[in-house]
């Protein structure tokens, strides 16, 4: 499937990759290098108490070549450095194996992603398969901002690695800054638009088809 983000995609996921991935280790001893002891505070505790198996923080704010390649993640479009920090500060960078469910139909969704590393399909109720999902798309994002359960079963197509957004957590912040709620609702749309988009055109390919092979 031809990424939707096609210069991101082939220029900067790869890059992206690296400070995420690798270099989050170098960066998370550099900054407990630098704070010590004091950098733990409740709010830091609550947020590691919160981690769940195979998850963990994600980027030290600090990282400003981090802050600068996640700002090209279309999720993120027209959002300040501070707000980004935001972002990320509540998210978690998540691990799934190859078959592994993102989530279920009719589960509720707790829980939304980007996709860092990997693919993943999406499965409806009437058999109906999108495309595979790959890098910088976003999945659980419809029943995080309307409240309905899960409308598709979403899984890993090969081992992947994704940001994951807890939905309380997310409006939690969204509480608290108005403009950023604003900025991200607006990119969830576009993204959203372009997967109706997408879906339309598999839509009529598989129609053309079928009746292709009726007038054969």
């Amino acid at each position: 499937m031809k990424s939707i983000f096609p210069v991101f995609y082939n220029y900067n996921i790869f890059n992206l990759h690296y400070f995420v991935i690798e270099g989050e280790k170098e960066s998370i001893m550099v900054e407990n290098q630098n704070s010590g002891n004091e950098r733990k505070n409740k709010n830091d505790v609550s947020s590691v108490e919160k981690r769940k198996s195979g998850e963990s923080p994600m980027i030290p704010k600090s990282n400003d070549t981090i802050i600068q390649r996640f700002k090209k993640i279309p999720f993120f479009e027209h959002l300040t450095t501070e707000q980004l920090k935001k972002m990320l500060g509540i998210c978690s960078k998540k691990e799934y194996k190859k078959y592994e469910n993102l989530c279920r139909i009719d589960d509720e969704q707790e829980n939304m992603h980007i996709i860092l590393k990997g693919k993943v399909s999406i499965l409806f109720k009437l058999g109906f398969e999108l495309q595979n999902i790959t890098p910088v798309g976003i999945v659980g994002e419809m029943g995080i901002f309307t409240g309905e359960k899960c409308s598709a079963t979403i899984t890993a197509v090969t081992d992947c690695i994704a940001l994951k957004f807890d939905k309380a957590e997310l409006f939690k912040l969204f509480s608290s800054d108005i403009d950023l709620y604003n900025k991200v609702l607006l990119n969830v749309i576009k993204d959203l638009s372009t997967k109706i988009r997408k879906n339309n055109e598999q839509l009529d390919e598989a129609l053309y088809q079928i009746r292709a092979s009726y007038n054969a």
